[in-house]
């Protein structure tokens, strides 16, 4: 199982450190470590060209992650955004957080999706919060699907895509939710 694990770049380099060994302790696999090597001077003398490709290396490493796990006992602009465009992505998402009582992520609290989850820790029960909140995150890791498409579905699905700004992947989740939602045999049966 692959994490992306995200933190703000100027937060706590130490417990980044720890929830990186310990996700690797339990046997998955971390995707980047970023936010332990980089720091926020690096972002801010970056071209506009190495802001670019940090960002599409950011979304392929999204994209390439079952589980996507953000430390945000320092709130950042940027988790919102992302936190928003992993659960897009169908991504089981867990934020973690040190309670000191002004970082609360309450806007996040009000998120109904049981592909999120937001978890307070603290270093006593590090191990326990990430062991339980994976484990229930993997519950909700997608299974891959693949099928051929008629050239002409594929054009729509890109116009979807390229239009609609909503990932082909998403868009026939959807229809597929909303059928389920509406078939009523099927859901006599569940």
């Amino acid at each position: 199982m692959k994490v992306h694990f995200v933190g703000d770049l100027s937060g706590n380099k130490h417990d980044y450190q720890k929830i990186i060994a310990k996700i690797k302790n339990l046997g998955y696999e971390l995707i980047s470590d970023h936010s332990v090597t980089k720091n926020l001077s690096d972002i801010k003398n970056e071209t506009p060209e190495e802001a670019e490709l940090y960002i599409k290396k950011m979304n392929r490493w999204m994209k390439t992650a079952d589980i996507v796990l953000f430390e945000t006992t320092l709130p950042y602009l940027g988790a919102g955004f992302e936190v928003s465009y992993a659960l897009q992505l169908g991504k089981p998402v867990i934020v973690l957080y040190k309670p000191n009582g002004q970082n609360t992520p309450y806007i996040l609290r009000g998120i109904n999706n049981k592909k999120l989850q937001v978890v307070s820790y603290n270093d006593n029960i590090l191990d326990e919060v990430l062991k339980e909140s994976l484990l229930e995150a993997q519950e909700y890791v997608d299974v891959r699907f693949n099928f051929f498409i008629s050239p002409e579905i594929g054009s729509y699905l890109d116009w979807i895509s390229k239009n609609k700004r909503i990932p082909r992947a998403v868009y026939l989740r959807h229809l597929i939710e909303e059928d389920m939602k509406n078939n009523q045999e099927y859901n006599q049966e569940v």
